[in-house]
């Protein structure tokens, strides 16, 4: 997760919030007037040919990260807390 001061011109990492992972991420992206438990969201996949994609999201801290099922079998579903 990186962070602007200036609207733009530089950027600091705030935080890494994956990594090893077998696909790419695409960068976090924050919902206007984000719950802080609900901060950003994203998601992953290969990156030159098709693959599933999961989506992920975080706290406002990045102290966690949770992932969202493949599959949503009815109207809910628990998302897994991310190690």
């Amino acid at each position: 997760m990186w962070t602007s001061r200036d609207e733009g011109a530089s950027w600091d990492r705030f935080k890494t919030l994956t990594s090893d992972s077998e696909y790419n991420h695409t960068y976090v992206r924050r919902p206007l007037a984000a719950h802080p438990g609900f901060y950003a969201l994203w998601a992953d996949g290969h990156a030159f040919e098709p693959s599933p994609s999961r989506l992920y999201f975080t706290d406002r801290d990045g102290s966690h990260v949770w992932r969202l099922p493949e599959r949503i079998e009815g109207e809910r579903a628990k998302p897994e807390l991310v190690p």
